[in-house]
């Protein structure tokens, strides 16, 4: 019997993969600190939605279709970095 594995498993999945890193990259630079990320089900229902449209939009970023969208952002990112030094 198959899985029936949705879009938004796949995109949860995800999103707890990026806070678990968050949490490990904050427990990195701020051992004394308490962590404010929390686990993704500890978020409302209405921030967990908007925590992963974020992440969605992350990976579609990522992808070979914006590969036009990205040269622009690059050269833009480095005619600042020029004017800046």
């Amino acid at each position: 019997m198959a899985l029936n594995i949705t879009n938004r498993q796949r995109l949860e999945f995800a999103a707890l993969g990026f806070l678990a890193e968050m949490r490990k990259q904050w427990a990195r630079l701020h051992p004394e600190d308490p962590c404010p990320i929390k686990n993704l089900t500890d978020y409302p229902e209405n921030e967990r939605s908007a925590l992963m449209a974020g992440v969605q939009k992350a990976i579609q970023f990522s992808g070979p279709d914006t590969d036009q969208a990205f040269a622009t952002w690059l050269a833009k990112r480095e005619e600042e970095v020029a004017r800046t030094t």
